[in-house]
């Protein structure tokens, strides 16, 4: 891994974690003697993660998060609703004996992380059961489709999990998705997401609105 990959992955991954916040500057010369590096691959890491929209250049000052409308939150929820539930209708019908099995083991871990309040963990268990899911479609043109808006999404993700309650909703949401899955009904599994995505949207959109981290914009 270069200099470039490796902070260009360094940032992205505090990005996604909410350790960068809304009104913290990245400037290439703090950066630079940060990584102990040269100015040039910052600069480049810097601009690949202005091109994948999670940063913008503010002439004289830095980059910083760059910020959703709620209109461009509202039309992310939409697609992700639509793309991820047919995925997950696709792989119900694709379904095999194994997958339901790995589905319910890493639910089940999900809820163990629930209750040592392991928030972290919980979050890379909540997103291995959804990648298991799109993997399981078996359509490589929509597994592509649900990644190109994934990484964007992520960071908001992690938000809606640290809402009150919202872990549990997760763990009993994604029982029921195993439960119909596991009965072969594809147009269920179908709804089931779909709603299940976009309550999430909307519970977020709402606590973003009060959020300091300030990455909505009105």
């Amino acid at each position: 891994m270069n200099k470039k990959e490796f902070i260009y992955k360094d940032l992205k991954r505090k990005i996604i974690e909410l350790k960068i916040k809304s009104h913290d500057v990245l400037k290439e010369e703090e950066l630079a003697e940060k990584y102990k590096v040269s100015r040039t691959p910052v600069r480049e890491a810097l601009q690949l993660l202005e091109r994948e929209g999670f940063l913008i250049k503010v002439k004289k000052v830095g980059f910083i998060l760059r910020p959703l409308t709620k209109k461009d939150f509202k039309e992310i929820v939409e697609i992700r609703s639509i793309l991820e539930s047919y995925a997950a209708k696709l792989a119900t019908l694709n379904q095999s004996k194994n997958i339901i099995e790995r589905l319910k083991n890493i639910n089940e871990k999900s809820k163990k992380y629930i209750e040592k309040n392991d928030i972290e963990k919980f979050f890379k268990s909540n997103s291995e059961f959804h990648n298991l899911i799109y993997k399981s479609s078996r359509n490589e043109r929509l597994i592509g489709l649900i990644n190109n808006i994934y990484d964007s999404f992520t960071r908001y993700r992690m938000m809606l999990i640290r809402i009150s309650n919202i872990p549990e909703k997760s763990y009993n949401d994604h029982k029921m998705m195993i439960k119909s899955m596991e009965a072969g009904d594809a147009d269920y599994v179908e709804k089931l997401v779909k709603e299940h995505i976009l309550e999430g949207g909307k519970i977020l959109l709402d606590n973003l609105e009060r959020d300091d981290l300030g990455i909505i914009q009105i």
